[in-house]
C-alpha cells in the first residue's frame, strides 16, 4: 500500500503533506470492539440462563448443521480473526490456533479483553458441553485454520489504524482466505478516503479470493451509522439479526454509507439483541471467551464462558459460513459471494438488514 504511520507535530503536517510524492495524510484512527456486554453482572447461574443462546443453537438458525452433516467443516481453510488476541487454553480452542500482535507493547497475543477468544470461538470453536448448565458451545468452522493477530489490545480493547492495516497485510501474505473484523470506529464523510477501507478495495483486485467479513456496528437504529471499515465497497458488511424477534438487533448499524450512499451492511448474523431495547429477557450469544478477562467476570471463577451481543458476534459467524462455502468452492471471490446472497435471499437489499439473515446452504444453490 506504500503507506507508513508517524507521529508527527501538528505544526509540521504541511510540511510533510508538501514532500514530493505524498499524495495524502490520513488521521491513525481509534477503533474499538463491537460488542454490547450485560450491563447488570450475573448473579446467579439462573439469571445467567435468562435469554442466553449457546452457539449451537445459533447455528442452526442459518442451517450451518446441514454442511455440517456434508462433512463441510472449513477444513483447510486458513482463517484469521483480528481482535483483540486469543485464549489458547480455551477448551473450544485447545492450543488449535496461531496467535501474533501488531500491538509492539503487547507482543504475545493473549487476550486479558476476550472479545478475540469469543469471536474466535463463534467461528472456529469446536463443540463443548457445560457441565453444569448443560449448554452447548458449538463454532460454524470447527476444523478450518484459524490464525488470531491482535490488534486490539490495553483491556479495553482499543487499537491504531496503523496496527490493524499491519495485521491486514500480514493476513493476505500468510494465505489466510477469510479475515474476520469485529471492529471498527464512527464514518465520517470522507470514510471512502480512510486508508483501511481503500486497504480493502485494492485487495479485492490484488488477491480477489480473499474475503473481509467485517462488522457494521452497533450505532443503530439511526441510518447512516455503519462504521469503518465497514463501509468498504468490497467488504462482506455484517449487521445483527436477533433470534427470538426474528429481526434486527435495534442496536445494529444502518446505512447507506455517508459519503457514496452504498447500500450497507450486506447481510446479518446471529449476533442476540431485541428489536427494542426495552424487551426482556435481553438475547445474548454464548461462546468461550479468555478466562478471568473483561468480558469473564461472572464466572471466571469456573470457566471461561460468557454471553455478549453486538454485530461483533454476528460477523465471525458470516466469516465462519464463508469459510465453509470456501471448502466446497476455493475460488469463491466476494462479488461472488454477494451474487449468491442477492440470488438466494428472498428480500430485496436495504439499508437495514442487507439482504437479511444468511442461510448456510444458500451455496447448495450455486454448487447444483
Amino acid at each position: 500500500m506504500n503507506m507508513f504511520s508517524i507521529i508527527i507535530p501538528r505544526n509540521l503536517l504541511n510540511e510533510l503533506i508538501s514532500i514530493p510524492g505524498i499524495r495524502t495524510v490520513s488521521l491513525d484512527r481509534t477503533h474499538f470492539t463491537l460488542d454490547f456486554i450485560p450491563s447488570k453482572i450475573i448473579q446467579d447461574i439462573k439469571s445467567t440462563l435468562d435469554g442466553m443462546i449457546p452457539t449451537s443453537e445459533a447455528i442452526k438458525k442459518v442451517n450451518v448443521p446441514a454442511l455440517h452433516a456434508q462433512g463441510i467443516t472449513g477444513r483447510g481453510v486458513k482463517v484469521a480473526v483480528l481482535d483483540t488476541g486469543i485464549d489458547l487454553a480455551n477448551p473450544q480452542i485447545k492450543g488449535a490456533a496461531v496467535k501474533m500482535s501488531t500491538i509492539k507493547l503487547q507482543p504475545t497475543g493473549e487476550d486479558e479483553n476476550g472479545h478475540g477468544t469469543h469471536c474466535a470461538t463463534i467461528l472456529a470453536g469446536k463443540t463443548f458441553t457445560d457441565n453444569l448448565t448443560g449448554l452447548i458451545a458449538q463454532g460454524v468452522a470447527p476444523d478450518c485454520n484459524i490464525t488470531s493477530i491482535k490488534v486490539l489490545g490495553f483491556g479495553i480493547g482499543t487499537g491504531m489504524t496503523s496496527d490493524i492495516m499491519e495485521a491486514m497485510e500480514i493476513a493476505v501474505n500468510q494465505g489466510n482466505k477469510v479475515i474476520s473484523m469485529s471492529l471498527g470506529s464512527e464514518g465520517s464523510a470522507d470514510e471512502d478516503e480512510d486508508p483501511m477501507v481503500r486497504m480493502i478495495d485494492k485487495y479485492a483486485g490484488t488477491h480477489p479470493d480473499v474475503i473481509f467479513v467485517i462488522a457494521a456496528g452497533n450505532s443503530g437504529p439511526s441510518g447512516k451509522t455503519v462504521g469503518i471499515p465497514g463501509v468498504a465497497e468490497h467488504a462482506i458488511t455484517v449487521g445483527s439479526w436477533g433470534i427470538i424477534d426474528n429481526i434486527t438487533a435495534y442496536f445494529s448499524s444502518r446505512g447507506p454509507t455517508a459519503q457514496s450512499s452504498r447500500i450497507k451492511p450486506d447481510i446479518c448474523g446471529c449476533g442476540g439483541g431485541r428489536k427494542t431495547d426495552k424487551l426482556r429477557p435481553k438475547e445474548n450469544i454464548w461462546s468461550g471467551t479468555s478466562l478471568g478477562s473483561l468480558l469473564d467476570p461472572a464466572d471466571k471463577f469456573y470457566n471461561a464462558f460468557t454471553a455478549i451481543c453486538g454485530s461483533s458476534m454476528s460477523t465471525p459467524q458470516v466469516a465462519g459460513i464463508i469459510a465453509l462455502w470456501k471448502q466446497m468452492f476455493p475460488e469463491l471471490t466476494e462479488s461472488v459471494i454477494k451474487g449468491i446472497l442477492k440470488a438466494s435471499s428472498k428480500q430485496t437489499k436495504n439499508t437495514e438488514n442487507g439482504w437479511g439473515l444468511i442461510d448456510a446452504t444458500w451455496i447448495l444453490t450455486l454448487s447444483s
